[in-house]
């Protein structure tokens, strides 16, 4: 008889420690990694770490509401197809958009503007035409990223990356050059490349693409975004990257 009260016991403990571990089981969301990353907001750096400030952003957020992320690198279709057949849970620095795919937009719930996004004019000291309003630069060779939006009126010059156009237009290659601010001021000030940037000629608020499945961690992610903003914890990881050494 006392043999069997043990093994209820023991029973009862192990499944009591099973129920406990499933409850208290930390979530993880995967986030992709548009491949190959664009600095300064998501790359893969040195020992494989994931870098950047969405990718900081991302793991401040996670860790306030208390899940865990991982990183997915996917070229942007795959990302987008990963994101619809749900093995995708994150996307970061997104603007949503009425004329994005209707499947996308039914499974797509975003978040507060953790941040804003701006574009701008990079150009080299020596230009002799102000180059601060796309309008300036009608007719002109502009360097720009292939498969990027630009306007007709250029005459667009197609280069693989950011990083790519900053060294043409800093080694006086290409006279012009569009890109996001954020990854202007991280080459100009960080790899110390010489070019003058020009005010915002467009800027659009980021958010994070949360897939529906995932809907009941919304209002915490809201939440956890609006005291981030609050502390300047968010402004900090922008400076880690864009403030200079």
């Amino acid at each position: 008889m006392w043999f069997r009260c043990i093994k209820v016991i023991l029973l009862a403990v192990t499944l009591a420690v099973v129920l406990d571990a499933k409850v208290f089981a930390v979530q993880t969301l995967k986030v992709g990694l548009p491949e190959p990353g664009q600095v300064p907001f998501m790359w893969i750096g040195d020992n494989d770490l994931v870098r950047g400030i969405y990718a900081d952003t991302i793991r401040l957020i996670a860790k306030d509401i208390g899940v865990q992320v991982e990183f997915v690198a996917l070229s942007q279709a795959r990302l987008i197809r990963h994101f619809l057949a749900g093995e995708i849970d994150i996307e970061m620095g997104v603007a949503n958009s009425i004329a994005e795919q209707a499947e996308l937009a039914k499974l797509s719930i975003y978040s507060a503007p953790f941040g804003f996004e701006n574009e701008v004019i990079i150009y080299k000291k020596a230009l002799r035409f102000p180059a601060f309003i796309l309008k300036d630069l009608k007719d002109q060779k502009v360097a720009v990223v292939r498969g990027t939006q630009a306007p007709s009126y250029i005459r667009r010059e197609n280069f693989s990356s950011p990083l790519q156009i900053a060294k043409r237009v800093s080694r006086g290659w290409s006279d012009v050059g569009l890109m996001a601010e954020a990854t202007a001021m991280h080459y100009k000030y960080n790899d110390a490349m010489s070019y003058e940037i020009s005010l915002p000629y467009q800027s659009k608020a980021v958010r994070i693409r949360l897939h529906r499945k995932h809907a009941k961690l919304i209002d915490k992610m809201n939440k956890s975004i609006v005291e981030l903003q609050l502390k300047g914890a968010l402004e900090n990881i922008i400076c880690d990257y864009l403030c200079g050494r």
